[in-house]
């Protein structure tokens, strides 16, 4: 008896984590950033490739940030409006179909420091996710003069992606060897075009 009791519990709790185990999501469109901590101003630790599934592993309770893992064992925390999961028909994205999956929700911890702790300056307009823009190469030398200055990160609410728009309250600074503008938005340099305020490529 002790044995099926064993056995039955085995069963039980194999059930109810396979719903949650075998979910992966993607992002369609683009390299999507996996940080330490599920918030923006968390460093980043990785990326979802461009739709290369990854494993999700649970969700907060808003199903706002979901933890994943990626293939060689990074594991972090990626935001789930960006992330796509065809466990469902048609897909959807974990924001809205993390509950109706059952993933688990799961308490953050070992997140790391935040890159800064101010509140939001505003909410980026996001890549549609059936865009996948390509980033512009630009020349070296602009790529070094970014990451030699000194400026103050800013956050904002929205994943940096190449082809997302950021808010007029993110500064932006001058590249001299560039067409382009660079900003440090959720701990991230990018170039942007002025005009626009678009990325179109993020130094890595």
């Amino acid at each position: 008896m002790p044995v099926t009791i064993g056995f039955a519990s085995l069963l039980a709790a194999a059930l109810l984590a396979s719903p949650a185990s075998a979910v992966t999501a993607y992002s369609p469109t683009g390299h999507l950033n996996v940080r330490s901590g599920p918030g923006f101003q968390y460093q980043v630790v990785g990326q979802v490739q461009a739709s290369v599934p990854a494993q999700i592993t649970g969700c907060l309770s808003d199903y706002s940030w979901c933890a994943v893992a990626l293939p060689g064992g990074v594991t972090g925390w990626a935001s789930a409006p960006y992330l796509v999961t065809k466990a469902t028909v048609p897909p959807k994205n974990l924001k809205v179909a993390g509950a109706q999956l059952g993933i688990p929700v799961i308490v953050p911890a070992n997140t790391g420091a935040p890159v800064v702790a101010t509140p939001p300056v505003g909410a980026m307009v996001a890549v549609p996710q059936t865009v996948v823009v390509q980033p512009i190469i630009p020349a070296p030398a602009a790529i070094t003069y970014v990451t030699q200055q000194r400026v103050a990160p800013v956050i904002v609410n929205g994943e940096v992606m190449v082809g997302a728009v950021l808010p007029t309250a993110v500064p932006l600074y001058d590249v001299p060897t560039s067409r382009y503008d660079f900003a440090y938005v959720n701990g991230q340099r990018v170039l942007v075009e002025p005009t626009r305020r678009r990325i179109i490529y993020v130094v890595r």
